[in-house]
């Protein structure tokens, strides 16, 4: 069996600590773009209404409550892949098995979120839902 050297003293590491040693600049507006990001997670996507003032929801909290009522709700052949709330509307992304009516089983789906989150929330919200795949099923 051979012996394991050091990997310290491997001269082809060389490279990698002179690379190390080398200080990299943040690139321009990457501080800035970060921090928008940060703050768009945290936006308000819906005020809700009620008797002793209004409850401000996440879009994150919407997009959770939408993930939940689409796996509850989703018609037979339609898979959700993903959720997001942004510009203040709901985009569901799924795939159906081949052989359903595309724009009827998305139609349907849609009607069923808009639904619940009316019941949920009590406030009106836009929902889209995107046929962004077919399962061959």
């Amino acid at each position: 069996m051979a012996e394991l050297s050091d990997p310290e003293r491997d001269p082809r590491w060389d490279a990698v600590r002179a690379a190390a040693r080398r200080r990299v600049p943040t690139p321009p507006g990457l501080v800035e773009r970060v921090l928008r990001a940060v703050a768009r997670g945290r936006r308000t996507a819906v005020e809700v209404p009620g008797e002793a003032g209004s409850l401000r929801v996440t879009g994150n909290v919407v997009g959770r409550l939408v993930s939940a009522v689409a796996a509850e709700r989703a018609p037979d052949g339609v898979r959700v892949s993903a959720v997001a709330v942004e510009d203040d509307a709901v985009q569901v992304l799924v795939s159906v098995r081949f052989g359903l009516t595309a724009d009827a089983a998305a139609e349907a789906l849609r009607r069923e979120i808009t639904a619940e989150l009316c019941h949920q929330l009590g406030v009106a919200m836009t929902v889209n839902v995107h046929v962004v795949d077919v399962d061959p099923g």
